[in-house]
């Protein structure tokens, strides 16, 4: 039997790896859209779900009777592969309007919707403890999302909107994913997940000639410096997704999700980190008074996580 330490372990992989997805995807949507007018992403949209087929392809390759679903569970994973896409789209817009380490906090509103959903679907529950340490992570993530440079302190709206729509694609993703998966059969649900993903892609390339458009010049201008750097991020993406998929086999839904909580910690390190080492790949404010507030918000989000662990 898997310890509640291991599924922890497994689970606080995917976050340290999306951390490092979501600097590639700063550097990537800061090179090639245009931040102020909200476009260009459509690029890697299609890269994103495009290469679900490659890992399904891989998935049946060396494992067998992923045919052996019925034909309700191929659909409900199929739409997760679709929710996939819905994410990543608003994470995307809210990327090109947004510094990365104010965007990945609002990840965070992803285990209110897993609480949810898991509660009428599944019949989680949470004790008192895991509920307030909830909520003090996500005062925290209210914190972090807080724009203390103006003199009028107000979240911005127009991210935040875009991530809590991201949060709640990825938390049905989530329940629909655990709900038609047993013990077993991981890889082969996960072979329907990409599938759905890449069909959805495909789908999306042939009538959103915007995104088709975009994702033509993307590679044309980007070359193999894009390409590279979609293909590896890409493979953490996936990975870390795996992990998360595997880790929602072993424990509850928002357990899971809250695990992400220590994402924004992760992000907030490699932007200082990249800012003042490798400001061609990512720079951001990080003058004490922008700072400081997301400092102490990541105190708050650690002390919530002692409460969900006690």
């Amino acid at each position: 039997m898997i310890s509640s330490m291991n599924w922890f372990l497994i689970a606080l992989g995917a976050p340290f790896l999306w951390a490092i997805v979501n600097i590639a995807d700063d550097y990537l949507v800061t090179k090639f859209s245009n931040k102020e007018t909200e476009r260009g992403s459509g690029g890697l949209v299609l890269f994103s779900s495009l290469i679900g087929l490659f890992i399904a392809f891989f998935i049946w390759f060396f494992v067998g009777g992923v045919l052996d679903v019925s034909s309700m569970d191929k659909i409900l994973l199929l739409v997760t592969g679709g929710l996939t896409i819905v994410w990543i789209i608003f994470y995307l817009y809210a990327l090109e309007i947004e510094e990365i380490s104010s965007v990945v906090p609002w990840f965070l509103v992803s285990p209110i919707f897993g609480y949810f959903f898991g509660y009428i679907f599944l019949g989680e529950t949470l004790t008192k403890f895991q509920i307030i340490g909830t909520l003090i992570i996500l005062f925290g993530a209210f914190l972090i999302s807080i724009d203390f440079n103006e003199k009028v302190k107000k979240i911005k709206r127009k991210p935040a909107f875009y991530m809590i729509c991201a949060c709640v694609a990825i938390a049905i993703s989530g329940v629909i994913f655990k709900s038609v998966t047993i013990e077993g059969n991981f890889w082969i649900s996960s072979f329907w997940e990409y599938l759905g993903l890449g069909m959805f892609g495909i789908i999306i390339y042939i009538f959103i000639p915007k995104y088709r458009r975009e994702f033509h010049f993307m590679n044309k201008t980007g070359g193999r410096k894009i390409f590279l750097i979609n293909t590896v991020s890409e493979l953490m993406s996936v990975a870390g997704n795996l992990l998360t998929n595997f880790a929602l086999l072993l424990a509850p839904v928002t357990m899971v999700y809250l695990v992400s909580t220590f994402q924004p910690a992760i992000v907030l390190v490699l932007t200082i980190l990249g800012t003042k080492f490798m400001p061609h790949i990512i720079k951001e404010n990080i003058s004490r008074k922008a700072l400081i507030p997301k400092m102490i918000a990541i105190i708050i989000m650690i002390l919530g996580s002692v409460f969900l662990f006690v």
